[in-house]
């Protein structure tokens, strides 16, 4: 018989959603490969004598003023004592799956929002597991131990509940907001604190002299709508504790025991030059090397992309007046819809060089280059073409077998498979090339300005 909890008493299917954050994330992967750094303040972002941004920190760096996002000089400057470590993506991703592997065992609904947060869904799962509150406690130790990194729990009956519930019990802490004392939580809450109030929306809301949620809840929906559209209904319904969105499992393990996640809804990866970079070539050859590794995740995934986006950052050279009336005016994009789905590096390789070719020219050295993957479908397996050659190739493709589409399919599969056993950074595509006087090569790729999100 199940021992007495204080859940039982609730009505039947009440949600109990569960939010946990991996505190101080990418400090805490490195502080758990290496244990000597634990209690030290740890700085994730390369070394202060570059121009390289704190990508995290951990508490004891926070502790003295340190904060993502600012300058690695200035973090060394207001902590001389900080390690500064460039991070490792790999390691953060391993550490991500181990965190998932555990909520698996609590839910079969467990969702990646991020590369550090999870939403587990517990709904309907007291009579086995007990009071919630006592699991996320429970769960909250055996991740410390097992996985050696701090986490914060939050507890509510919706996702936006059970994440405000975790930022009050930052850091390391587990917080629940009571079914029946939603309105009660939110009301004195400071309006920023609701996801969907950034800076803008914030800034809107104080010149009607809204502060707090609870305020922001008075105002009628059709005020909201007709001040920011469909945010103002999500904005409205949330300051009233009313979220039915779901938790998506988008984790689960194979027959193999494997860890598997859901296909992503797009792939991309973005780039930082340090110093900013004027040469065509290696802005040609940064981008090369993007789409070979968003391609190369595609094909894992077992997908094609439909369209792509090509970005281009410069250095933003106007006067503070202009920047506040073209905020993004540094920021060059340009999109397509391809001819057909492909997942060839070859192929969006040549498109995106298209795109980046085809943005204006400034006067001005480039930030930073990107790469988005979109509209992704499932694929179906290689497709063999009768007819793919051009003419001057056919005897060729007819002497070795298959057309040019298909042996460039196999060459892809034969690339993945050998990167897959010795390292990505193991074999370069010919693009590729003039970044190797500039970036550091290891096993897993370029070492690039922002090492612990390479991917």
């Amino acid at each position: 018989m199940p021992r007495p909890h204080r859940d039982q008493h609730l009505p039947p299917r009440t949600p109990r959603i569960l939010h946990l954050d991996v505190d101080a994330f990418l400090a805490s992967v490195e502080q758990a490969r290496h244990p000597h750094l634990r209690g030290r303040p740890v700085v994730v972002g390369g070394p202060p004598t570059s121009r390289n941004l704190v990508m995290s920190c951990s508490y004891e760096a926070r502790a003295v003023g340190v904060r993502p996002g600012m300058r690695a000089r200035e973090a060394a400057r207001l902590c001389p004592r900080a390690v500064f470590l460039p991070g490792d993506a790999q390691a953060a991703n391993a550490k991500r799956e181990e965190v998932a592997r555990l909520l698996l065992e609590v839910s079969p609904r467990v969702e990646v929002a991020s590369i550090d947060d999870f939403f587990v869904d517990l709904t309907g799962t007291g009579r086995l597991l007990g009071c919630a509150f006592e699991v996320a406690a429970a769960l909250q130790q055996r991740i410390r131990a097992e996985a050696q990194v701090p986490v914060t729990i939050g507890l509510g009956t919706s996702r936006t509940l059970a994440r405000l519930a975790g930022k009050l019990g930052k850091p390391g802490g587990v917080a629940e907001v009571l079914p029946g004392a939603e309105r009660a939580f939110l009301a004195h809450l400071p309006v920023e604190h609701l996801p969907g109030v950034g800076h803008a929306v914030r800034g809107k809301l104080a010149s009607f002299h809204i502060k707090t949620v609870g305020q922001l809840a008075l105002v009628s929906r059709e005020v909201l709508f007709a001040t920011f559209g469909s945010l103002g209904l999500t904005l409205h319904a949330r300051a009233l504790g009313e979220d039915d969105e779901p938790v998506q499992g988008t984790c689960w393990l194979d027959e193999q025991g494997r860890l598997a996640l859901r296909p992503p809804q797009s792939i991309r990866r973005d780039s930082t030059f340090e110093p900013e970079e004027g040469r065509r070539e290696q802005l040609e050859a940064m981008l090369a090397w993007l789409v070979d590794r968003a391609a190369a995740r595609l094909r894992g995934h077992g997908l094609l992309a439909g369209s792509l986006e090509v970005r281009l950052v410069h250095v933003d050279t106007r006067t503070p007046a202009q920047k506040r009336a073209h905020p993004r005016e540094a920021l060059l994009r340009a999109r397509r819809r391809l001819p057909a789905p492909t997942a060839s590096t070859t192929a969006l390789e040549q498109h995106a060089l298209l795109l980046l070719r085809g943005l204006p020219r400034r006067r001005a050295l480039v930030k930073r280059v990107g790469l988005t993957l979109l509209h992704l479908r499932d694929s179906a397996g290689h497709q063999g073409e009768l007819f793919s050659d051009p003419q001057r190739d056919r005897s060729l493709a007819e002497s070795r077998g298959g057309s040019h589409a298909d042996r460039a399919a196999a060459l892809e599969r034969a690339l993945d498979g050998l990167r897959a056993r010795h390292g990505f950074g193991k074999v370069l595509r010919g693009a590729s090339l003039p970044l190797l006087g500039e970036h550091p090569l290891e096993r897993d790729g370029f070492v690039l300005r922002t090492p612990s999100l390479n991917q």
